[in-house]
């Protein structure tokens, strides 16, 4: 937001500066006609002044009396005689013709004669004169001022906007993490246009699908259980003796596929439970290396690949140990389960984060799959036998007990195989 505010910021002040610097170039709503008029009607007055008194007087009282006048206005006065050759004779023909001649016009420079007309009257500003030095200091003054103002404007109507827009960041990033109770506030203070109500309204629909998802999973898992168990309590009354020996693969049958519908109704009720906003975990100071050796030893048993621990000693990180296990076994099992000869555990400890990577050596995970692996109920493999084996939800279960502990999982490329990388806080 911050890097927002500030491009934004410049673009509009440099904008403004290039808009006006091409409007003075190309004289738009420029008044130099009007200027103009306005110093001929000037001069012609004064002319007209000037020749009463040389009327009245003579030529050189009237002469004396504009050089008095110029310094007074100071203006600088230069005259010359109407044959002088520093003059042009196109100027001179229009001096004598029309009495005057503008040449520049916001540099007040014009020629006129009166009287006799054997002399030609240049006058100008006197730049160096204080007053005219004091005038164009005021005027570069005022044009600071002008670009200040309009600068701290924008600088408070983009201040506004952004701290508006920053509320609705962290109304999105607050949604994004869970909280299906964000909304952003329509205050005026708060409001963008119709932007928060829009958010609100978008944010509702949102979390009324999410939760009717939540309760539809709770409620198919938790309704599943008593048919489960009725039929599990059927097949342990069968008695062995009365079931012929054809009948026996189609009643383990039965068992395989029970047990495994078991096990996805309880992976169902502990992802469900892990979304849940109101899950908090108790974290307590645990001894990793510890941890993962008893667990590797435990989780032996179920493979002959080899699981090897590689950590430097002791390492105390903040968790809450059951659900660390469940996350570090679910990705243990999916390791050996693709896994040609081992699977390797490496801790490694920083000033602020612990980094946990678990590589296998199995086939390599494609980078688009990576991201849409830790997704509840995507599996790579097409297939959905029990040799196979998960629900698409063992890995999304990992994803939420390291999120709930502040951490991040991701997948990157090990040595072998695929590396599933755990990082977690050292402070909880």
């Amino acid at each position: 937001m911050k890097k927002l505010f500030i491009l934004t910021y410049l673009f509009i002040v440099v904008t403004f500066f290039f808009t006006v610097i091409v409007m003075d170039q190309s004289e738009l709503f420029s008044s130099d006609h009007w200027d103009e008029q306005s110093l001929k009607q000037d001069i012609s007055a004064t002319s007209y002044l000037l020749n009463e008194i040389a009327l009245s007087h003579d030529q050189d009282y009237a002469e004396q009396a504009l050089q008095n006048y110029m310094q007074l206005m100071q203006f600088k006065l230069t005259v010359y005689k109407d044959t002088d050759p520093a003059l042009s004779s196109e100027l001179k023909e229009k001096v004598i013709s029309e009495k005057l001649a503008v040449e520049d016009v916001d540099d007040l420079l014009a020629y006129f004669t009166f009287g006799n007309e054997k002399h030609i009257y240049k006058v100008e500003l006197d730049l160096q004169s204080p007053f005219w030095q004091e005038d164009s200091r005021l005027e570069l003054l005022t044009l600071l001022e002008i670009c200040a103002a309009l600068a701290l404007i924008t600088f408070i109507v983009l201040f506004a906007l952004s701290r508006r827009l920053r509320h609705l960041e962290k109304v999105c990033i607050a949604f994004a993490d869970g909280d299906l109770d964000a909304r952003a506030s329509t205050r005026f203070v708060r409001r963008v246009g119709n932007l928060n109500s829009t958010l609100n309204f978008m944010a509702e629909r949102i979390g009324q699908l999410i939760r009717s998802n939540r309760n539809l999973t709770n409620a198919v898992a938790h309704e599943f259980r008593t048919p489960i168990f009725r039929i599990q309590c059927n097949l342990d009354m069968l008695d062995d003796s009365s079931v012929r020996p054809e009948q026996m693969p189609y009643l383990e049958g039965m068992q395989g596929d029970l047990n495994e519908l078991c096990s996805m109704v309880e992976e169902l009720l502990h992802f469900a439970k892990m979304e849940r906003l109101d899950t908090h975990l108790t974290l307590q100071e645990t001894d990793i290396h510890s941890l993962l050796d008893a667990q590797l030893h435990h989780l032996q048993f179920e493979t002959d690949k080899k699981l090897i621990l590689e950590t430097a000693g002791q390492c105390i990180v903040p968790i809450a140990v059951r659900a660390f296990q469940r996350a570090v076994s679910n990705i243990i099992r999916n390791g050996y389960k693709y896994a040609q000869s081992e699977v390797r555990i490496a801790v490694h400890k920083s000033l602020s984060e612990v980094h946990i990577s678990i590589e296998n050596d199995g086939p390599v995970i494609p980078l688009e799959d990576r991201e849409a692996i830790f997704e509840p109920f995507i599996r790579l493999e097409k297939s959905r036998d029990r040799q196979s084996g998960g629900h698409g939800l063992g890995l999304a279960i990992v994803k939420q007990i390291i999120k709930q502990h502040k951490g991040r999982v991701y997948i990157s490329d090990g040595r072998s195989g695929p590396c599933f990388n755990i990082i977690l806080p050292l402070q909880a």
